[in-house]
């Protein structure tokens, strides 16, 4: 090497270290990152200057969605890595998810040096912002210099990025890194770590809302209702468990369904339906936290009410789709308590929980049939049979809606995931091998064929893999969700629209050495279940019918307080 191009190589050298310093000072504890040359100081900093895992992934969108899996389950931020070019294109589903559903990541991309830029060189595009307002902020930094300046540069964009992506409105965070060749010095060069105890930034939040303003306001209301969206959780609501009881019509992500509270209702999509209690149970007051639940029968029915309506959501943005006149404040979850909800009239409370018993019974004498192949069963025993501690992701599509539709309440710390940010099935089964990575409780995924199928590039994780997870794949040969749209009844169903999958999943595991078997009784089912395995990927199949799926949600949705199935 000349002079110059020694100085390049330590530069980089330093870069990777000052690097990894600031991370490993910041407390980040897990990167991953996808092969590429650009992006080596970074890789070599953290390998050598940190004691942050560094775990590879071959495909940066799997890399993306495990990621954002792990950050999901453990609520700080995750990194990524990866070299210039196209790849970080592929990060994109991810952190249009991320954004949506408020997930910490820490996005950290190589690139060419300013030079290199809009003359034709290789592996090159414009990376400057290229995920737009999708991420919380963009990070543009220098070209590694060896002085203190640089030091502090980098540094501080860390520091930076950090209170970024875990603020009032958590998200992703990009940092693009231009580097020139050489990448790292020919001879061997010490680097001091200086390595420090971790300090993650104490952030101060300060919400602009108080909720002395709600009390005023609600005062005078006697049919309260409450709607506890997917980032509620028992904790944040139990008062209004207890006292006053008032109904709170509950996500089918959040934890207040793993309550057995009186005033917990799951049962809304048939009550909903259902004229007669429709025409009894209108009320003059909702209070909505966060996004609403999936339904789109509770988003219709509260389009055409006159109530009140107070919409509660932290991070500051409208997640309110009802296009009809609401009220919105911005505080934590965890100052409901403060809120002086009036007590409800007399019979209102009692006439949801009453319909909410009804129709359970109902459903459950319904599901002790032995229902053959009805895919809709299985979301029904997972909240029978699911370990106490167990964690489960749900795909989108019809898992989501049978997890809504039909599982029953009881009292435990399950925690329930899902990517519902922006509801595509596009990475469930990274997302979820990143949920279960490096944890000790027994973890699930309920998905279909096509969700799985879509994804089916994340098995290649097997190999790094740290957990366990046992896959309900629900095959039922094409898209169900679709059955239940108008189009289903023209002639380019099949072909444009279910697009059924001519596969054999047994194979697809096989090369990916994912053990795998094929179950037809609910019996076998519950046996995974109550004896999940300890490490490992384990795929298992469910063969169905979805057009008689259809009929048979049709037939148990139409279940009422006054009518059976």
């Amino acid at each position: 090497m000349n002079k110059k191009t020694d100085e390049i190589a330590h530069a980089n050298l330093l870069c990777g270290a000052y690097f990894a310093q600031g991370l490993s000072n910041l407390g980040l504890k897990t990167i991953y990152f996808s092969p590429g040359s650009r992006s080596t100081p970074l890789i070599i900093g953290i390998e050598r200057c940190s004691n942050i895992q560094l775990i590879p992934v071959l495909d940066e969108r799997s890399a993306g969605f495990i990621a954002l899996g792990q950050s999901k389950q453990q609520n700080e931020p995750i990194g990524l890595i990866c070299t210039s070019g196209s790849a970080l294109t592929h990060w994109f589903p991810a952190i249009t998810e991320a954004s949506h559903a408020g997930t910490p990541l820490l996005l950290f991309s190589a690139d060419r040096p300013p030079e290199l830029q809009n003359c034709g060189a290789g592996q090159t595009i414009y990376q400057e912002n290229i995920f737009g307002s999708f991420v919380r902020q963009f990070h543009q930094l220098d070209v590694p210099q060896s002085s203190e300046a640089f030091k502090k540069h980098i540094t501080t964009a860390l520091h930076t990025a950090f209170l970024e992506a875990t603020g009032l409105n958590p998200g992703p965070v990009h940092l693009n890194f231009p580097f020139r060749e050489p990448f790292l010095p020919a001879s061997t060069v010490s680097i001091d770590k200086e390595l420090k105890d971790p300090s993650i930034p104490s952030i101060e939040i300060s919400y602009p809302d108080s909720t002395i303003d709600i009390s005023g306001q609600i005062s005078s209301a006697t049919r309260p209702l409450i709607i506890a969206g997917q980032d509620v959780s028992k904790k944040d609501i139990e008062p209004w468990l207890e006292n006053p009881l008032i109904p709170v019509l509950c996500d089918s992500l959040s934890s207040t369904r793993q309550s057995d509270s009186n005033n917990t209702i799951l049962r809304y999509e048939n009550l909903l339906r259902d004229p007669q209690f429709v025409e009894n149970c209108k009320p003059d007051l909702i209070i909505t936290l966060g996004p609403l639940p999936t339904s789109k029968t509770l988003r219709i029915w509260i389009q055409g009410l006159s109530a009140l309506r107070i919409v509660i959501e932290p991070r500051g943005i409208n997640v309110d789709p009802i296009q009809s006149e609401s009220k919105h404040f911005q505080f934590g979850f965890d100052q409901l308590e403060q809120i002086s909800v009036p007590p409800p009239e007399q019979g209102w409370t009692e006439y949801w929980t009453e319909g909410e018993r009804e129709v359970q019974a109902k459903l459950d004498r319904a599901f002790e049939e032995e229902l053959p192949a009805f895919e809709g069963k299985l979301a029904y025993l997972l909240s029978l049979h699911l370990p106490n501690d167990a964690n489960l992701f749900v795909a989108n599509s019809m898992p989501i809606r049978d997890l809504e539709w039909f599982w029953k309440k009881s009292t435990s710390s399950r925690r329930l995931f899902g990517n519902r940010g922006v509801n595509g099935i596009d990475g469930t089964l990274g997302t979820a091998l990143g949920m279960a990575q490096e944890t000790s409780v027994p973890n699930f995924l309920l998905t279909g064929e096509l969700a799985f199928l879509h994804d089916s590039n994340a098995l290649l994780f097997a190999n790094q893999f740290k957990g366990n997870l046992t896959v309900f794949v629900v095959n039922n040969d094409g898209g169900g969700i679709f059955e239940n749209l108008p189009i289903a009844k023209e002639p380019e169903f099949e072909k444009c629209f279910a697009t059924p999958q001519s596969f054999e999943l047994s194979s697809l595991c096989e090369a990916f050495h994912v053990d795998y078997s094929l179950l037809s009784s609910w019996s076998q089912i519950i046996e995974k279940l109550i004896k999940p395995r300890d490490r490992g990927i384990e795929v298992i199949e469910i063969r169905t019918n979805r057009k008689q799926d259809r009929l048979t949600r049709s037939k148990l949705l139409a279940i009422t307080p006054w009518k059976d199935a």
